[in-house]
Protein backbone atom coordinates (compact mmCIF):
# COMPACT_ATOMS: atom_id res chain seq x y z
CA UNK A 1 0.00 0.00 0.00
CA UNK A 2 1.33 3.37 -0.95
CA UNK A 3 1.10 6.53 1.80
CA UNK A 4 -0.61 9.29 1.54
CA UNK A 5 -3.94 7.96 1.53
CA UNK A 6 -6.26 7.62 4.25
CA UNK A 7 -4.79 3.96 5.46
CA UNK A 8 -2.72 2.91 8.35
CA UNK A 9 0.86 1.80 8.44
CA UNK A 10 1.27 -2.01 10.48
CA UNK A 11 2.67 -1.30 13.54
CA UNK A 12 4.74 -4.41 12.64
CA UNK A 13 6.32 -2.26 10.34
CA UNK A 14 6.27 0.68 12.05
CA UNK A 15 8.44 -1.26 14.80
CA UNK A 16 11.13 -2.59 11.96
CA UNK A 17 11.44 1.08 10.79
CA UNK A 18 12.07 2.37 14.12
CA UNK A 19 14.33 -0.09 15.24
CA UNK A 20 16.42 0.22 12.29
CA UNK A 21 16.46 3.98 12.69
CA UNK A 22 17.14 4.18 16.66
CA UNK A 23 19.25 1.37 17.38
CA UNK A 24 22.51 3.15 17.75
CA UNK A 25 20.22 5.59 19.81
CA UNK A 26 21.51 6.52 23.42
CA UNK A 27 20.20 8.92 25.63
CA UNK A 28 22.33 10.90 27.79
CA UNK A 29 22.36 8.84 30.17
CA UNK A 30 23.80 5.99 27.95
CA UNK A 31 20.67 3.26 27.59
CA UNK A 32 18.81 2.60 24.42
CA UNK A 33 16.51 5.08 23.64
CA UNK A 34 14.49 2.03 21.85
CA UNK A 35 13.87 1.10 25.40
CA UNK A 36 11.80 4.56 26.01
CA UNK A 37 10.40 3.79 22.42
CA UNK A 38 9.04 0.21 23.34
CA UNK A 39 7.43 1.69 26.52
CA UNK A 40 6.13 4.42 24.75
CA UNK A 41 4.41 1.60 22.51
CA UNK A 42 2.91 -0.62 25.48
CA UNK A 43 1.49 2.53 27.14
CA UNK A 44 -0.65 3.18 24.29
CA UNK A 45 -3.67 1.83 22.83
CA UNK A 46 -3.20 -0.25 19.64
CA UNK A 47 -4.43 2.19 17.32
CA UNK A 48 -2.35 4.26 17.88
CA UNK A 49 1.13 1.74 18.21
CA UNK A 50 2.43 2.92 14.56
CA UNK A 51 2.72 6.83 15.78
CA UNK A 52 4.45 5.19 19.22
CA UNK A 53 7.06 3.62 17.23
CA UNK A 54 7.60 6.36 14.83
CA UNK A 55 7.69 9.12 17.35
CA UNK A 56 11.22 9.96 17.65
CA UNK A 57 11.66 9.22 13.97
CA UNK A 58 11.18 12.66 12.33
CA UNK A 59 12.70 15.00 15.60
CA UNK A 60 15.80 12.56 15.36
CA UNK A 61 15.97 13.01 11.53
CA UNK A 62 16.89 9.08 10.99
CA UNK A 63 13.56 8.87 9.31
CA UNK A 64 12.40 11.34 6.71
CA UNK A 65 8.64 11.82 5.96
CA UNK A 66 9.19 10.54 2.12
CA UNK A 67 10.24 7.38 3.86
CA UNK A 68 7.66 6.97 6.36
CA UNK A 69 4.90 7.57 3.49
CA UNK A 70 6.85 4.72 1.09
CA UNK A 71 6.69 2.73 3.66
CA UNK A 72 2.81 3.44 3.95
CA UNK A 73 2.57 5.75 6.89
CA UNK A 74 -1.06 7.15 6.35
CA UNK A 75 -1.89 10.94 6.56
CA UNK A 76 -3.23 11.18 9.68
CA UNK A 77 0.15 9.32 11.45
CA UNK A 78 1.74 11.74 9.35
CA UNK A 79 -0.43 14.85 10.62
CA UNK A 80 0.43 12.87 14.68
CA UNK A 81 3.61 12.40 13.78
CA UNK A 82 4.12 16.27 12.67
CA UNK A 83 2.16 16.97 15.91
CA UNK A 84 4.87 15.50 17.83
CA UNK A 85 8.03 16.53 16.27
CA UNK A 86 9.82 19.73 17.79
CA UNK A 87 10.81 21.81 15.48
CA UNK A 88 12.96 24.45 17.71
CA UNK A 89 15.13 22.98 19.73
CA UNK A 90 15.01 25.15 22.93
CA UNK A 91 15.49 24.81 26.92
CA UNK A 92 12.74 26.53 27.65
CA UNK A 93 9.78 25.37 29.69
CA UNK A 94 7.99 27.45 28.34
CA UNK A 95 8.25 26.62 24.96
CA UNK A 96 8.25 23.17 25.83
CA UNK A 97 4.84 23.45 27.28
CA UNK A 98 3.66 25.93 24.45
CA UNK A 99 4.24 23.03 22.01
CA UNK A 100 2.24 20.49 24.38
CA UNK A 101 -0.26 22.87 24.29
CA UNK A 102 -0.42 22.60 20.31
CA UNK A 103 -0.87 18.97 21.02
CA UNK A 104 -3.16 19.37 23.52
CA UNK A 105 -5.65 21.40 21.25
CA UNK A 106 -5.22 19.49 17.93
CA UNK A 107 -8.14 18.46 16.50
CA UNK A 108 -9.35 15.11 14.46
CA UNK A 109 -7.41 11.98 14.60
CA UNK A 110 -4.41 12.94 14.56
CA UNK A 111 -4.53 14.92 17.37
CA UNK A 112 -6.32 12.00 19.42
CA UNK A 113 -2.83 9.77 18.18
CA UNK A 114 -0.59 12.47 18.71
CA UNK A 115 -2.24 12.95 22.65
CA UNK A 116 -2.50 8.90 23.20
CA UNK A 117 1.27 8.92 22.02
CA UNK A 118 2.63 11.95 23.86
CA UNK A 119 0.70 10.75 27.10
CA UNK A 120 2.46 7.99 26.93
CA UNK A 121 5.79 9.39 26.75
CA UNK A 122 5.33 11.77 29.15
CA UNK A 123 4.64 9.35 31.58
CA UNK A 124 7.57 7.34 30.92
CA UNK A 125 9.78 10.28 30.79
CA UNK A 126 8.32 11.39 34.32
CA UNK A 127 9.62 7.88 35.29
CA UNK A 128 12.95 7.65 33.20
CA UNK A 129 13.57 11.60 32.58
CA UNK A 130 15.86 12.80 30.01
CA UNK A 131 18.21 15.02 31.39
CA UNK A 132 20.33 16.87 28.66
CA UNK A 133 23.85 17.55 29.05
CA UNK A 134 23.60 20.81 29.97
CA UNK A 135 21.58 19.81 33.24
CA UNK A 136 18.44 20.70 31.52
CA UNK A 137 14.95 18.36 31.51
CA UNK A 138 11.51 19.53 30.25
CA UNK A 139 8.74 19.66 32.45
CA UNK A 140 7.25 16.39 32.49
CA UNK A 141 5.10 16.31 35.16
CA UNK A 142 3.29 19.85 34.16
CA UNK A 143 3.04 18.55 30.51
CA UNK A 144 1.62 15.49 31.20
CA UNK A 145 -1.24 17.43 33.74
CA UNK A 146 -1.97 19.81 30.85
CA UNK A 147 -2.47 16.81 27.97
CA UNK A 148 -4.71 14.87 30.83
CA UNK A 149 -6.65 17.62 31.40
CA UNK A 150 -10.46 17.21 29.53
CA UNK A 151 -10.05 18.69 25.68
CA UNK A 152 -12.18 21.16 24.48
CA UNK A 153 -14.36 19.04 22.71
CA UNK A 154 -14.81 16.89 25.81
CA UNK A 155 -16.08 19.47 27.93
CA UNK A 156 -18.58 20.83 25.03
CA UNK A 157 -19.68 17.62 24.65
CA UNK A 158 -20.53 17.38 28.30
CA UNK A 159 -22.61 20.22 28.64
CA UNK A 160 -24.58 19.25 25.33
CA UNK A 161 -25.25 16.08 27.66
CA UNK A 162 -26.97 17.95 29.78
Amino acid sequence: MGGGDDGAMEPTRARRIAERAHWPDREPDGTALLAHIRRVVAATPPEAHTVAWLHESLETGRVSEHELLREGLGDDELRALRLLTRSVRSHSDRIYLAHLELIARAAGRSGELARAVKIADLADRCSHPRVRHDGWSPPYASGLRRLLEPHDDDVVLAAQAR
